[in-house]
């Protein structure tokens, strides 16, 4: 398993716990942690810090927490590089508890940083709640995971989604993540009104500046990411996935309200956003491996729902600008 972190494309380190040694680095993460060619295999994820550590690893290994998004400065010369890193337990052999570490540079923004690798797409459920944890956005792939509409879902606590033996380790997660500001993730067993899906990566990511949290939730099946290649490299999948899932919708929550972004997918919803930061269908295509012809069919799906006609029409929109001239 160490080998597909190895020759993982995204910039991901993974930890022994509760040592926190780094046993495998991709080279992107052995590029970002140590840019001279040193050795970073056989070292402590701190070793290469300019900070005090305030992370609560200890509670990853000890099982009370599953993941947790932290902020570091990492040594690059003579000079300290402020990072997001996000942490991630996974389970090995023998009960075994490790951890994977994606580094996210400020310089670079998500994005770039993350070059999704090729393979079936997985679809998210993305959503938010409002200051008192009661959802009030939901995307439509929620029926997939709980064959419920998100009408259905729409109003519910978060805590009324979640098996109740989930119920402590939400608490946890949310107030970590209402003392930091910062992002927690956790996998839990999705349920509501008696329908149970399979366990689900579920991140959650404050507001800012708003109240409530953003967060994305991702079927995720396999619990033994450590006991083959497969498992690790679908693991790996899932945490870039959800990372992004995430953002994306916690960035849905600053635009204009609109009931149709409440009718986007996960997918549809990052080719949005993409959109609204500059990005045009071949670059979009690049990025998220699909065909230009599959993005300008989210597209199209998008348009209809916001009963618009052209890209300029839906950025003019969203950013809350006035229609562009000879614009009906």
């Amino acid at each position: 398993m160490l080998d597909v972190v190895a020759r993982c494309p995204l910039p991901t380190v993974l930890l022994a716990l509760p040592s926190g040694q780094i046993l495998a680095a991709s080279p992107v993460a052995e590029h970002l942690l140590c840019p001279d060619g040193d050795q970073v295999v056989g070292k402590r994820f701190e070793d290469f810090t300019a900070d005090p550590s305030t992370d609560p690893l200890d509670q990853v290994a000890a099982g009370l927490l599953d993941g947790y998004e932290a902020r570091r400065s990492v040594r690059r010369g003579g000079r300290a590089v402020r990072m997001t890193v996000w942490i991630r337990a996974v389970d090995g052999a023998e009960g075994r508890r490790f951890a994977l570490v994606k580094l996210l540079p400020d310089a670079v923004t998500p994005a770039e940083a993350l070059r999704r690798p090729e393979g079936p797409a997985a679809e998210a459920v993305v959503g938010s709640t409002d200051a008192h944890l009661v959802i009030d956005r939901i995307s439509p792939d929620a029926a997939d995971l709980v064959d419920l509409p998100p009408a259905h879902v729409v109003g519910q606590s978060l805590f009324r989604t979640v098996d109740g033996g989930d119920v402590g380790p939400l608490l946890r997660a949310l107030a970590r993540s209402v003392d930091t500001g910062l992002g927690s993730s956790l996998r839990v067993q999705v349920q509501l009104f008696g329908l149970r899906a399979n366990r689900c990566q579920l991140l959650l990511l404050p507001m800012r500046p708003l109240p409530g949290f953003a967060f994305a939730l991702l079927d995720e099946e396999s619990t033994d990411a450590l006991t083959s290649a497969a498992g690790m490299q679908q693991t790996l999948w899932h945490f870039d996935h959800v990372l992004r899932s995430a953002t994306a919708s916690r960035t849905a929550a600053t635009l204009p309200t609109d009931a149709a972004l409440g009718r986007l997918s996960s997918r549809e919803l990052e080719i949005t956003l993409r959109l609204l930061d500059g990005d045009r269908v071949p670059a979009i295509a690049r990025a998220l491996f699909l065909s230009p012809s599959t993005v300008r069919n989210h597209l199209s799906s998008v348009f209809r729902k916001f009963g618009l006609g052209s890209q300029q029409e839906l950025i003019h929109l969203l950013r809350g600008t006035d229609t562009p001239s000879g614009t009906p």
